[in-house]
């Protein structure tokens, strides 16, 4: 015998042994496949090995082709083997890869077997002789390349590529020692069987082909790291059943009652402590139905039940209080928690039921139950006496931005609340400074709009030709310097809010388009002639009174009837001064974390001097005399700045009647008896209740005598 054969059937020998061995182990354990097909592997190596001796020996063609077929039938089974051994040894969740690899093999080896010369060659031109180092000589097929060879390369590819990802997910779950063993030496045995295959094919190597000697390590490597698994199944198998041998002495000694219940509902297991709680036998209870010792009114129920747990059709029960009946007939109340119990893993065989002796404590709450009824009535009838407290709780904590606890304040958050949930426009009426947007923003955010855009337009911020363009965006070349098609504010707010602040500044020309826009929920940019469907809610906000700006002919009446659907008037601070301490608080620590100082004392003529002055800025003056005040501190105590009190005695000296023995000049006087009319009427000059009309002037005169005058509102 030659050393070439004696090679080859040393080793198909060993791969032989080793298929042998872990197909007996795979016997005595069905549950491991990854042994199974480790077996059909070592298997195919073995015959694989068997076959070359024969093909590489035989020189005629006619005996050659079969054996060459043979030997890539085997082949193809091995590389199939292999795949589902890394699905199996690495817990592969994903099936698919295997399953497209023995797809793609089944298929090499159907084209095999029906090509004339195989899936190597298109046909086998001649059998070429090669001396090899032993002065052996062995023959091998050449020829043209079946163009179907190109399945069996992709197949391996693929099988390259998930073997390495399979291994890498491997020892990512905690098994880096075995992924980098196994998967190694696979890469590096399949990785030079294809480069010393490829080298042989350009001619840069010398045949044979040494696959199944590259296959010999790898089996072994394979067949220690599977018999090492048995090995520690097997001490854990050991340890299992120590551990089942202490949990039954726990389960015979703990002082909880323990039941085992069977597929047929009837009692299997029972420990002493159940005996002794209960008086009964063992034997009066084992092999018994289990709904024998509960109540009778529970038992329909309890088996209705046990049986769709037992049948997998319910969840099992936990924290269930039962009552068991003893054998003196007294009703024992036990609270239960259960485990399902599976013969094989998967089909449930039975529950573990594991109750606690409750009964004392039954009896005593029991006796609390008055009790708790008298606490659940002082309850509602606190709740009852606190409604306005409620509303104050929920205005802090749903409207965290919005500080205060006034009645003017609450019934404002109130309707933010109700009007928030609908499509409906929203007008915002208010003095400068009393925070218009925030509500805006509050109604954005309790809407089912909030988490689509909320878009801001000042209208009095931008020049009155380009207020069209920002609303509703223009096309390229619309005008000089459009450039670029741009989008408006309304599409930009598409699916959610557009809030438009001080609305009564927009030129009548915008008002006109914007009716239509608001009408017909579509508009069209400038210079286009597209129509773009709209869906955006519309808030707007006024420190003006609107109907007036109708009657002066400045706002279109219709406009203003179709944004005053739900009007919202927010207070100004001097008509909600019990917020100024919540609002002092609030700005304080603000500023305090702003600036780094430690502001914490108020004396109180300063509460009394922020109490008295009538804030014409509203909050927004408050927060900015509030930010000078805490700059300039430097210590704990707070001090106002200078400007709030020279304006407090302007304010004062403006408001007080002169002297009866004192002439003033009469511009002095007309200054002081305008003033007082705008005071009066918070500094409204045209309309029903604006100054003009106390002073029966012309609103235009009298705003030409203010200017004159010199009189500003603060």
């Amino acid at each position: 015998m030659t050393l070439f054969s004696i090679a080859f059937i040393f080793v198909g020998s060993i791969c032989f042994s080793l298929g042998f061995l872990h197909l007996l182990i795979f016997l005595r354990r069905r549950d491991l496949l990854v042994d199974l097909v480790f077996s059909c592997m070592a298997f195919a190596i073995a015959f694989s090995s068997f076959l070359e001796i024969w093909a590489f020996k035989t020189d005629t063609l006619g005996a050659y082709l079969p054996l060459l077929k043979g030997v890539l039938v085997v082949q193809c089974v091995l590389w199939i083997c292999f795949a589902w051994f890394v699905h199996y040894f690495t817990h592969w969740e994903k099936l698919w890869p295997p399953v497209l690899i023995t797809t793609l093999y089944t298929l090499a080896l159907i084209i095999n077997l029906f090509s004339p010369a195989g899936i190597l060659f298109q046909e086998i031109t001649e059998l070429t002789p090669y001396s090899m180092p032993s002065e052996e000589i062995i023959y091998l097929a050449s020829g043209p390349a079946n163009s179907f060879r190109i399945i069996a390369d992709l197949a391996w590819l693929i099988l390259l590529v998930y073997t390495v990802v399979a291994y890498i997910d491997f020892g990512k779950k905690g098994n880096a020692r075995k992924a980098v063993v196994i998967g190694t030496t696979s890469f590096l045995c399949l990785g030079l069987g294809y480069l010393h295959g490829t080298l042989i094919d350009l001619g840069l190597a010398d045949p044979p082909y040494l696959g199944s000697f590259l296959f010999l390590p790898l089996s072994l490597v394979m067949s220690y790291s599977l018999a090492g698994d048995v090995v520690k199944a097997s001490r854990l198998s050991r340890e299992i059943i120590n551990a089942e041998l202490r949990w039954r002495n726990l389960l015979e000694n703990v002082q909880l009652i323990v039941l085992g219940i069977d597929q047929e509902k009837n009692i299997s297991y029972v420990n002493p402590f159940f005996l002794e709680l209960t008086g009964y036998e063992k034997g009066e209870i084992i092999k018994q139905p289990f709904i024998n010792y509960i109540p009778e009114k529970d038992r329909k129920t309890m088996s209705t039940r046990l049986e769709k747990v037992l049948g997998g059709e319910a969840s099992i029960m936990n924290e269930r209080q039962l009552s068991v009946v003893t054998r003196t007939g007294e009703l024992r109340e036990i609270l239960w928690s259960n485990v399902l119990v599976s013969a094989n893993g998967t089909s449930p065989a039975g529950t573990l039921s594991i109750g606690r002796d409750i009964n004392e404590q039954v009896l005593a709450e029991a006796g609390r139950d008055q009790a708790i009824r008298d606490l659940e009535l002082l309850k509602q009838r606190l709740e009852e006496e606190n409604i306005s407290l409620k509303k104050m709780m929920q205005a802090d904590h749903g409207f965290k931005e919005i500080i205060g606890k006034s009645n003017g304040l609450l019934y404002v958050l109130s309707k933010v609340q109700q009007v928030a949930q609908t499509d409906s426009t929203v007008l915002i009426l208010g003095e400068t400074g009393t925070g218009k947007e925030l509500v805006a923003q509050a109604i954005h955010r309790e809407s089912s709009r909030a988490d689509k855009p909320f878009i801001r337009l000042n209208c009095a911020a931008i020049p009155a030709d380009l207020v069209e363009s920002e609303l509703f965006g223009h096309e390229a070349g619309a005008f000089t310097n459009a450039i670029n098609l741009r989008r408006g504010k309304f599409e930009l707010a598409e699916g959610g809010t557009i809030f438009l602040d001080e609305i009564s500044e927009m030129p009548l020309e915008t008002q006109a388009k914007l009716l239509n826009v608001l009408q017909e929920k579509e508009l069209e940019r400038v210079g286009g002639s597209t129509t773009i469907p709209l869906d955006a809610r519309v808030i707007s906000a006024t420190n003006r009174d609107l109907g007036n700006e109708v009657a002066e002919g400045r706002f279109r009446a219709d406009l203003y009837y179709r944004l005053n659907v739900y009007p919202i008037t927010i207070p100004p601070l001097r008509k909600r001064k019990e917020d100024i301490p919540l609002l002092l608080k609030h700005f304080i620590a603000a500023f305090n974390k702003k600036f780094g100082k430690n502001v914490e004392d108020v004396p109180p003529v300063i509460m009394d001097t922020l109490m008295q002055y009538d804030w014409p800025g509203n909050i927004r003056e408050f927060q900015n005399i509030l930010e000078r005040a805490v700059i300039t501190c430097t210590g704990p105590g707070l001090h106002l700045p200078e400007e709030l009190r020279a304006v407090r005695n302007n304010n004062v000296n403006n408001s007080t009647a002169v002297d009866s023995d004192e002439i003033l000049p009469l511009v002095d006087i007309e200054r002081q008896h305008i003033f007082r009319a705008l005071q009066k009427t918070d500094w409204q000059v045209s309309g029903l209740n604006g100054a003009a009309r106390l002073l029966k002037m012309n609103p235009s005169t009298l705003r030409s005598r203010i200017k004159k005058l010199g009189l500003k509102k603060s």
